[in-house]
Formats: structure tokens, sequence, C-alpha cells
């Protein structure tokens, strides 16, 4: 997945989370014999929206010197991510500083502009299979009148299947995303925050996909 002979600047990895940042790891100690865990020049954060805030926080944090005068190493992993912050991640992949390299983890690779996407490898993660279906009914979705979206998310409560309501809602954002709906801002935000209450049992998962079916898509 990487090589450690010609390690690029900047890695976008579509798949699931911790199986991602699990290959990240075994590699950084295999080819470095560097262990995430507890390293001072190796960073990870999660994110359920990656916004402007965080990408100008990572800009000041990857323009600083490493601690150990190695290798900087920044793992991200974010659900959703803003135009705005898109665009603050081209100057910093543009001109990275010297030994620093990004690897960013999300469900996603849709959601990415394409001046982004030009600047990173791309890389779909053999766990990307098991959170990718639902594209599809998620382009139809957008597309429906609000009285059919609550019709199609009762037939999916009906189901009971939270792994694959979460892996729509997922979908969904990516939707978002790639239609450039800047202007749904708001509405991603709120799928964002709504999906990850999806897998907790106590929420009623017809109520959630209610609220996503109401929101202005």
């Amino acid at each position: 997945m990487f090589s450690s002979d010609f390690l690029h600047h900047a890695y976008f990895i579509e798949g699931d989370r911790r199986a991602v940042l699990a290959d990240i790891e075994k590699f950084l100690y295999e080819s470095f014999k560097i262990i995430r865990r507890g390293h001072p020049d190796v960073h990870y954060s999660e994110h359920e929206s990656f916004g402007i805030d965080e990408s100008r926080r990572l800009r000041g944090m990857q323009s600083m010197k490493p601690v150990l005068g190695g290798k900087k190493i920044f793992i991200i992993a974010f659900d959703g991510l803003t135009d705005e912050a898109q665009n603050s991640l081209l100057k910093i992949f543009e001109e990275p500083t010297p030994e620093t390299h990004f690897f960013v983890i999300s469900s996603s690779a849709r959601m990415l502009l394409p001046t982004l996407r030009s600047r990173v490898v791309v890389i779909f993660h053999s766990s990307a299979k098991n959170i990718s279906p639902g594209d599809n009914e998620a382009e139809r979705f957008v597309a429906m009148s609000p009285r059919d979206r609550l019709v199609f998310v009762a037939r999916k409560a009906e189901k009971k299947d939270r792994t694959a309501a979460e892996m729509f809602l997922k979908a969904l954002i990516a939707e978002l995303h790639e239609k450039k709906l800047e202007t749904r801002a708001k509405s991603i935000r709120e799928i964002v925050s709504l999906a990850k209450y999806v897998k907790d049992r106590s929420p009623s998962l017809k109520l959630i996909l209610e609220r996503v079916a109401l929101l202005d898509l």
C-alpha cells in the first residue's frame, strides 16, 4: 500500500478507519521503527467534520520542526470535509515541509475536489468494500421529494440494520460533497452528527433517519 523507498507527502485512504489505521501503524513500525502511540512526531486526530479551523491548526503544527529530528507524521481521520478546508489543505500539500507526511483516512474519496485530489495519492483500502454500498441509494435519495424520503427511510428503519443505515448515511455525505452543494453545508454537518448515533442502540433508528429525510438536501 505504501513504499518506504519513496514515501509520498500525502495519501488519502478510503476505507474503514480502524483497519486503515492498523495498516499505517504496521507500515510505520516495519519501515521506520516508528511506534505511533506516544511518539512526539506522530500526530493522530479524529473528526466528525474537518473544517477550516482544523486545517489552520494542522498548518501551524506541520510548520514546526520535528522533536526528534526525523520524519513528522500526521494521520487524520474524518467523516466530512468542507470545501473551505480542502482549499486550505491544498496549500499545505502543495508546499509540504521536508520529511512531513500526511495520511488522511475517510470513508469515501468522492468528497475530494479535483484540485486537492491531484495533490494526494488516493488509495482504496481492502476494507473500503465493506462501507461502499449505498452510493446509488444516496443519489436517488437526494433527488426524492420529502414525502418519498420519509417512505424510503421508514422501509430502511424496518430492517433494523444499523450497519447498513450507517453506510447509507456515509454515502449520502459523500454524495452531497461530490455534488458540491455548499449551500447544504449545515445539512451535511447534521448528517455527520446523526451518523455517530446510528450504532448506539438507545436512539431510535427511525427518528434519526426521519430527521435526515426532512433536511434541506
